[in-house]
């Protein structure tokens, strides 16, 4: 910061004489003419040439009037930072997903966040499950939506949302009649009403059953890995989209059984033709994350920090899955 003496020195200069930066400063002549001595005195040299009209600057005055610049310019920068961090609304905040769930959660998200910084911008990267941890290391993204599964080392998890694993069937699928007392339906998988006794425990139930699956590179798949295992069941319908929306309409085409969770049931179509069942084994949950670097400093991290407290705040009721739908 500048002291009073430099100020009153770079006035003069301004000025190119006394009584003209006097007038500015508000001071008399005689008081800033002791003040620019006293500096001089300082410096151990003369800054003005008074011989000269208007005064012209010594070697040392110029040496001194090019470092006081250099701070008022360094002073310009760090109110300019300092307004960038307090200017949230008008921020840029870039979020990467791949998650069929945060394709219909993240336009909520920024309504909210659109009513209190109408000038923010926010752009939306559609990826594969697979790419997400690395876009937080090379900047890519701010934000990242994931599932419990996919791990982004050295970045701050919040988790938003536990979800469970559910199986669909058509009602009429051969021979699926004999579990009806275990089925729920779909209103029954929104309002999370699973009592323990309806929840399947052994996954070998539905042996031998078709299902509809999604490729290697979708979360889905693992998941369908970890907790339908290798226990025969005969070969599935094969897709090559992610698309929970195209899987459910096979499904209710009568081709096979859906493998997916009760937040992605929410924000697909309701039905009264087909059976819901909750799946109580340790695999068959997860966690719908965000994840994002907590060490950052930049004016986005404002933005950031805004955006995941509204998150959270979108999750933080007793039942998340109506606000979902």
């Amino acid at each position: 910061m500048l002291d009073n003496l430099s100020k009153y020195v770079y006035e003069v200069y301004r000025c190119k004489s006394v009584s003209a930066a006097a007038k500015k400063l508000f001071l008399s002549q005689p008081a800033l003419s002791a003040s620019i001595k006293k500096a001089e005195k300082e410096l151990g040299s003369t800054i003005f040439n008074r011989n000269t009209i208007p005064f012209t600057l010594t070697p040392e005055g110029k040496a001194y009037i090019e470092a006081v610049e250099k701070i008022m310019q360094a002073e310009r920068q760090m109110h300019e930072k300092i307004q960038e961090f307090s200017r949230i609304d008008g921020g840029n905040l870039t979020i990467a997903t791949s998650t069929n769930l945060s394709y219909n959660i993240i336009p909520k998200i920024c309504e909210l966040l659109r009513k209190k910084y109408p000038h923010s911008e926010i752009s939306i990267i559609a990826t594969s499950t697979s790419k997400l941890g690395n876009m937080l290391g090379d900047k890519t993204a701010d934000i990242v939506f994931l599932p419990s599964e996919h791990s982004a080392p050295g970045y701050k998890i919040i988790p938003l949302l536990k979800e469970k694993f559910i199986i669909a069937i058509r009602k009429d699928y051969s021979n699926i009649a004999r579990l009806s007392q275990y089925a729920f339906s779909y209103n029954e998988i929104i309002a999370e009403n699973y009592p323990d006794e309806k929840q399947i425990k052994d996954i070998s139930v539905f042996k031998n059953m078709e299902f509809v699956y999604c490729p290697p590179n979708s979360n889905i798949y693992s998941k369908r890995r970890l907790i339908l295992k290798d226990m025969g069941i005969s070969p599935y319908i094969n897709t090559s989209s992610a698309s929970p929306h195209l899987h459910y309409n096979m499904m209710l085409s009568g081709v096979g059984a859906f493998l997916t969770t009760n937040a992605d049931l929410a924000v697909l179509p309701p039905t009264d033709k087909c059976y819901f069942f909750v799946l109580d084994i340790p695999d068959a949950v997860q966690t719908f994350s965000l994840a994002y670097d907590s060490t950052e400093t930049s004016p986005a991290y404002r933005l950031k920090k805004e955006f995941i407290k509204t998150a959270k705040e979108f999750f933080d009721c007793e039942n998340p899955l109506q606000k979902i739908i």
